[in-house]
């Protein structure tokens, strides 16, 4: 069984690309909150451990080339976020030799379905190690 935060890394993997995928080609701000959930800032103002594991998602995203954004807007918000074509091309591609069954389909459905044993599996096998299989 997977660490809990390794499964919100999954989960909010999925929700940024899927968010980029719906917007594509369209830049968009993408806010944290869309992603983990209402955020519950403590007496200091400081945002929760479960906002800042979304962000840090995203900023791993943009890191590795699967996102583009300008801006971030203190901790709540990121500008202009937009998939990179290596993580577009990803998202399209077909899997399990069903041409009309996607990735991005694929993600969508176990993320519906709160599956993030598929989540992992998928972004494992198409998103995460792909490089290294080529």
């Amino acid at each position: 069984m997977l660490d809990v935060h390794i499964d919100d890394f999954y989960k909010d993997c999925a929700a940024a690309l899927l968010l980029g995928f719906r917007w594509f080609p369209r830049q968009q701000t993408l806010f944290i909150e869309d992603i983990s959930g209402p955020d519950d800032m403590d007496e200091f103002g400081l945002h929760s451990p479960r906002h800042m594991a979304a962000l840090g998602t995203v900023q791993w995203l943009q890191d590795e080339g699967f996102v583009r954004f300008g801006a971030r807007d203190a901790c709540r918000s990121v500008d202009d976020f937009v998939l990179t074509s290596k993580a577009f091309a990803r998202m399209m591609k077909a899997i399990d030799d069903d041409p009309t069954q996607t990735l991005a389909h694929s993600l969508e459905y176990a993320r519906l379905q709160g599956d993030t044993l598929t989540l992992g599996r998928l972004l494992q096998a198409h998103i995460l190690c792909h490089d290294q299989l080529l």
